[in-house]
């Protein structure tokens, strides 16, 4: 089994050391490896009054001192850090702990305090997804000890479809913190911004990479380079905040950033990472942005249905995928935060949708943009919209939110503002619009209207369906009942609180594709008294009404699959009319 990254760094380092001291003494070096005798060679006619040399391994704590220390004949000391990394590859300057990196390099306990709060939750959940995976929802282990136990002994590598994708949440979930607690050290403290630049970019040393090549790739003339890092100057008079990714923040000072991109150490039960790197910047996003936009346009002129009817989850699906394709139409410079995201949500889910309805969709959602742009130029003024990324569903860092698709946008101030925006299809006004499907399990809960539970009302239900005493639209109608009892004996306070989590906070923007015709909505405060309609319009809905019922929500009971497949979770689909403006 080959070396890790870090193995190699330090058994590199310890061999430039020696190499030094040995050729410092006249003698051959011949027995070392050619990375060693080239990296040797670079330092000595970088600095030929080398009279001595240490490396960070002499002292106790390695990891805090820099990996060579040159000592000149002028009594001047040099810091060296040395990197070796195949060709093509991306130096990594500093790997750090994630629960001290914004006290060490930002300088505020304040943000670090914040950060570990938030992603001590959803390290919590990360775990309890594993442990729901293997032991159902209803799991009995409780804490985070003892489900670190169960999750070392049956993942102990990210190996599982289940385990990659709870690591894709959880390090999107934390990158999501990161970059809005930066959005506040951006906004009120810039100077900590140059200060972990400077840190961790290691701007004020010598950064030495070798770079090998695998003795099999012929694509490259020289086995081994050597180069000396020379970072482009910081522009720290411009700086600019950006996502790159799922898992990576950028901080950007003129044509060079700072990226920092979090990551698990190895397994599921290893530390959490930050890995630091750099990247440069010569040319603005409007080139990628076409080559995005070309791509597009190619899948819908070769559009091949692959079904005989409309799926309506890829009619939303598309949706969303076509409203950033025009995002990126009309803000022609918008930075992509994942490169052609909005092509691979297409490519998944446009062939179940028929041409005519392709077309009408496509058409449609061209007025959708205009339409938020009116809403930004009311609310915000002057203003320019930096970055758009799509949130997929199982990523959102708040449950109750409902954002599909989130703007950065920069306001005249400089302040940096995300406007989350929730995107919706449909094919004519006047219809209801999904927001969000609850379980059962969580409906009468904290995220909701926190009145209570339904566990014992679903295991009654379920207990008389697998009895044969109900069958599937019974038990929707004997759910629905239970859940409109508690809901018309429920407060005012709670009612408000369940319908503002239904509705969701971000802006909703609809397009009716038939109708050829976009609008923009932002809920409303809640007035006047919430009227409950129990089993009203059907059996298995209850409603809700608000604003002298000019406004109404209904949660409709429906099991998540098919009736041949027995008793599934009960979920509630969440629909709000859509009156008239």
């Amino acid at each position: 089994m080959g070396k890790n990254p870090r193995e190699s760094g330090d058994e590199h380092v310890k061999l430039v050391h020696q190499g030094l001291l040995t050729s410092l003494q006249n003698n051959s070096l011949q027995q070392y490896p050619n990375t060693v005798t080239k990296t040797v060679e670079y330092i000595k006619d970088l600095y030929p009054e080398i009279i001595y040399v240490h490396s960070k391994f002499e002292f106790s704590e390695p990891d805090q001192k820099n990996d060579l220390t040159l000592l000149l004949s002028n009594k001047e000391t040099v810091a060296i850090n040395l990197f070796k990394i195949k060709k093509g590859s991306r130096v990594q300057q500093k790997n750090l702990g994630a629960k001290s990196f914004f006290k060490k390099y930002f300088l505020s306990s304040e943000l670090q305090d914040s950060f570990n709060t938030e992603i001590g939750k959803y390290y919590h959940d990360f775990l309890n997804e594993l442990v729901s995976y293997k032991l159902g929802e209803e799991h009995y282990i409780q804490s985070n000890k003892e489900m670190r136990k169960y999750v070392a002994k049956h993942f102990p590598s990210f190996s599982t479809n289940i385990s990659n994708e709870a690591r894709r949440t959880f390090l999107y979930k934390t990158r999501e913190t990161c970059f809005e607690l930066l959005k506040m050290t951006y906004n009120l403290r810039k100077q900590q911004l140059q200060h972990a630049y400077n840190k961790l970019l290691m701007s004020d040393e010598v950064t030495i990479i070798t770079k090998y090549r695998d003795p099999t790739d012929m694509s490259f003339g020289n086995n081994i380079e050597i180069e000396k890092l020379n970072l482009r100057e910081p522009d720290f008079s411009n700086i600019h905040l950006y996502k790159k990714g799922k898992h990576t923040v950028g901080i950007r000072f003129g044509e060079v950033a700072l990226t920092l991109r979090f990551k698990f150490e190895s397994s599921p039960m290893s530390s959490i990472k930050l890995a630091v790197s750099f990247e440069t910047f010569s040319s603005e996003f409007s080139d990628q942005n076409y080559r995005t936009k070309k791509e597009m346009i190619r899948l819908i002129t070769h559009h091949k249905q692959n079904v005989n009817k409309n799926d309506s989850n890829a009619i939303g699906k598309c949706h969303e995928a076509i409203s950033y394709f025009y995002f990126l139409d009309y803000f022609t410079n918008i930075r992509q935060a994942e490169l052609n995201e909005c092509v691979e949500l297409f490519q998944k889910y446009y062939k179940m949708i028929k041409p005519e309805t392709l077309d009408e969709l496509f058409q449609s959602t061209k007025t959708i943009v205009p339409e938020i742009s009116n809403y930004l130029n009311a609310k915000y003024g002057a203003y320019t919209v930096q970055e758009i990324e799509l949130v997929p569903d199982s990523y959102l860092l708040n449950k109750l939110d409902t954002g599909d698709i989130k703007l950065l946008i920069r306001l005249k101030s400089g302040e940096y503002i995300s406007e989350k925006i929730s995107l919706k299809a449909m094919a004519k006004k006047g219809s209801k619009v999904t927001t969000k499907n609850p379980g059962i399990g969580t409906i009468l809960g904290e995220n909701y209207f926190n009145i209570g539970s339904m566990k014992s009302v679903n295991e009654t239900v379920k207990e008389k369906f697998e009895t044969y005493q109900l069958n599937h639209t019974e038990s929707l109608e004997e759910i629905s009942r239970e859940l409109g009892g508690s809901l018309i004996i429920a407060d005012q306070l709670h009612l408000k609180q369940g319908i503002e989590s239904l509705l969701g906070e971000a802006l909703m923007a609809v397009t009716f594709y038939k109708d050829n015709e976009s609008i923009c909505k932002e809920h409303s405060e809640i007035k006047g008294e919430i009227i409950v309609s129990v089993q009203e319009p059907s059996r298995i809905q209850n409603t809700l009404y608000w604003n002298n019922k000019l406004e109404k929500l209904s949660l409709r009971a429906k099991f998540s699959k098919g009736q041949k497949y027995g008793w599934s979770t009960i979920k509630f689909t969440s629909e709000y009319y859509l009156g008239p403006e």
